[in-house]
């Protein structure tokens, strides 16, 4: 498939995916999602793919959500609210995806751009980043987005995000202060420090034991306490007899860096 909305870079193991529509604040059309979901499906069926990064081009924001334009001309066009359902099958690969996923948040998150960093792994942002949700402003509800947010950082913080709309903004330090990203850079470090994260995934970690590690988490949050943590245990038994644990422990041993295959 060939982008036009997206632009995607694959070096040895990494692959960056850059929202490319800056002068449309990289707001997501229905083509956006289609190639989102392509990328998304390369990377996810790709054995030697093994970490991505999300940003998007551009100063001013690295996604303001739906494509509002677009979506009120196709609901004059057919009597109903459209745009919604445009997210559903590039986010539905996000929350399946075993795979990790790393978030470069540059300039302003709104709305519909919060799936790109509930669903992810780690997030980062830069100094000038911030968040905040104009659903209620257009006359929408923000459910899902707010929900994804909701496993991140406060609630109450999430609520007034969602039902105070755009005038209740976080910046970038209050956003690292609630838990919403791990790290606060310069707009200039940002994707360095992301593709740095990526780097040290794909390079020196077990792809078996990262997915394994991440299948465990979210698998124990959607349980609760009590299911959750016998859920962890189990996931141990998927990957205690591959080739990359034998491996992990000889190279333990044997004074030297591990050479993990996946297997």
């Amino acid at each position: 498939m060939e982008y036009q909305d997206i632009e995607v870079s694959i070096d040895n193991g990494v692959m960056t995916l850059v929202l490319n529509r800056p002068e449309r604040m990289n707001s997501i059309s229905k083509a956006t999602g289609d190639e989102i979901l392509d990328a998304l499906t390369a990377y996810r069926d790709d054995h030697d793919l093994l970490a991505l990064v999300i940003t998007g081009a551009g100063e001013k924001a690295f996604c303001s959500g739906m494509y509002v334009t677009e979506a009120a001309e196709d609901s004059a066009k057919s009597g109903r609210t459209q745009g919604y359902t445009i997210f559903r099958p590039w986010t539905d690969m996000m929350q399946s995806l075993e795979k990790p996923i790393i978030c470069a948040v540059n300039g302003a998150c709104v709305g519909g751009g919060w799936h790109l960093v509930a669903d992810s792994d780690i997030v980062l942002c830069s100094d000038n980043a911030r968040f905040l949700d104009t659903h209620v402003n257009i006359g929408l509800i923000n459910g899902v987005e707010a929900a994804g947010f909701a496993w991140k950082m406060p609630v109450g913080i999430v609520m007034r995000m969602a039902i105070e709309g755009r005038d209740f903004v976080v910046d970038a330090e209050d956003a690292y202060r609630w838990g919403l990203v791990t790290e606060v850079t310069s707009r200039e470090d940002l994707l360095a420090r992301a593709t740095l994260i990526a780097r040290n995934i794909a390079d020196k970690a077990s792809p078996l034991a990262v997915q394994g590690t991440k299948r465990a988490v979210h698998g124990a949050l959607r349980r609760g306490f009590l299911e959750g943590i016998p859920f962890a245990w189990e996931t141990l038994e998927d990957i205690q007899d591959t080739e990359d644990v034998a491996e992990g422990f000889r190279a333990f041993v044997e004074k030297r860096a591990p050479h993990f295959t996946g297997r």
